[in-house]
């Protein structure tokens, strides 16, 4: 099979679905996910509730501005978080699809794409007035080659790989975090093809490894987390604590592990020697106040008085043994540099052409919509840059 298209994502999540409903209807537009259904993942943010943004996003109002346009209503829950009218991630993927359903777009579900390649492709009879309105020559225009290949539990030991060719590719693959949903981080393997740098990637917005006593793991605490790095405070952070079989996690211990990560050439086991957490229980108490009590049953319940005594009330500190794995996170730390980048167009500097947006990208956010709305603003940039490149007057 080889067919052209105007354009190609390459990735059905919330950065590919954000620039296909941003791409202009009369360009012919293929899709291409691993997935069987698009906005996979969607349907598992916000505990099923999707929270979309947050009113600390600077372009909060574009994101905002595209779901009303889609018909979506979104209501604040008052801390700063947004979510749909309904409270239901599968009616955000819905309304993501409900034009696109409509449209010119051939998709390639359960597909990889295992290449891309810049060439010169030879565009039909009525496409040539356009190739030379760009400045082409010969009839000839830019565009690429993608190689793709059936991944589907149905395909047949003959299924060759199939070339599609697209004058225009978004690159919206997602990252390496939660790969139940299909995220591989082979988006990376593709990037470094097209000469983009990437950064190491790390599992983020997700618990941290340490060793607990017996009868702790089980038990919830109020209280602020501060992560420290050779002796220095980084983050803090005030939530509920989670005291787990394999360590600590929260909201709040979520929003440390961005921090945590390896230098350029370092071990991963030998950054985590750098990092320890120290858990204040009373964060409405004076070192005073706790200093005078018998014993630290009454602010903290009886069985985490037993592993925390008065004086470690305000400083308990944890050695940080490792973060959990990408199975557990939310989202991906690292990705490509977007020093490579046009922020403005989504387009690369390096590969004309190429776009990139969403979980790719080296751009992490705490949690509470702040790597969603990364996903919708991106890809809905992207796609509007397509769209004025190709019809430009």
């Amino acid at each position: 099979m080889n067919q052209s298209f105007d354009v190609c994502i390459i990735g059905a999540g919330a950065s590919g679905l954000a620039a296909a409903n941003s791409i202009d209807p009369r360009l012919k537009t293929a899709i291409i996910d691993k997935n069987s259904i698009p906005g996979r993942k969607i349907l598992a943010t916000g505990g099923g509730r999707c929270n979309l943004t947050n009113e600390a996003c600077p372009r909060l109002q574009m994101t905002l501005d595209f779901f009303h346009g889609l018909g979506l209503e979104i209501f604040s829950d008052g801390e700063g978080r947004y979510y749909p009218y309904s409270q239901n991630a599968s009616d955000v993927v819905e309304i993501l699809m409900k034009d696109l359903k409509k449209r010119d777009i051939e998709w390639f579900f359960e597909r990889e794409v295992i290449n891309i390649a810049p060439v010169n492709e030879e565009i039909s009879e009525g496409g040539k007035d356009e190739g030379k309105k760009d400045g082409k020559e010969d009839g000839k225009e830019e565009g690429f080659s993608v190689r793709i290949k059936n991944i589907s539990k149905n395909k047949k030991a003959s299924d060759e790989d199939d070339i599609i060719f697209a004058r225009k590719v978004i690159l919206s693959p997602g990252g390496k975090a939660a790969p139940a949903f299909g995220t591989t981080g082979s988006g990376y393997a593709l990037a470094k093809k097209t000469g983009h740098g990437c950064s190491r990637v790390y599992p983020i917005l997700t618990g941290i490894n340490c060793r607990l006593p017996e009868g702790v793991p089980g038990i919830r605490a109020r209280g602020t987390v501060t992560l420290v790095e050779d002796g220095a405070p980084v983050e803090t952070k005030k939530g509920e604590i989670q005291f787990t079989k394999e360590g600590i996690s929260g909201i709040c211990v979520f929003d440390l592990t961005p921090h945590i990560k390896a230098r350029p050439g370092e071990d991963p086991r030998d950054a985590f020697k750098r990092y320890k957490v120290i858990i204040d229980f009373a964060p409405d108490f004076s070192r005073e106040e706790v200093g005078k009590r018998e014993s630290s049953f009454g602010i903290v319940t009886e069985a985490l008085a037993r592993w925390v005594p008065p004086d470690k009330l305000k400083n308990m500190e944890i050695p940080v043994e490792g973060v959990w794995g990408w199975d557990k996170a939310q989202a991906t730390g690292g990705g490509v540099l977007t020093e490579s980048i046009d922020m403005e167009t989504m387009e690369s500097g390096i590969c004309p052409g190429l776009f990139f947006a969403g979980e790719i990208l080296d751009i992490q956010g705490p949690c509470g919509g702040f790597n969603l709305q990364n996903a919708w603003e991106t890809g809905i940039i992207a796609g509007r840059s397509v769209s004025e490149q190709m019809l430009k007057p």
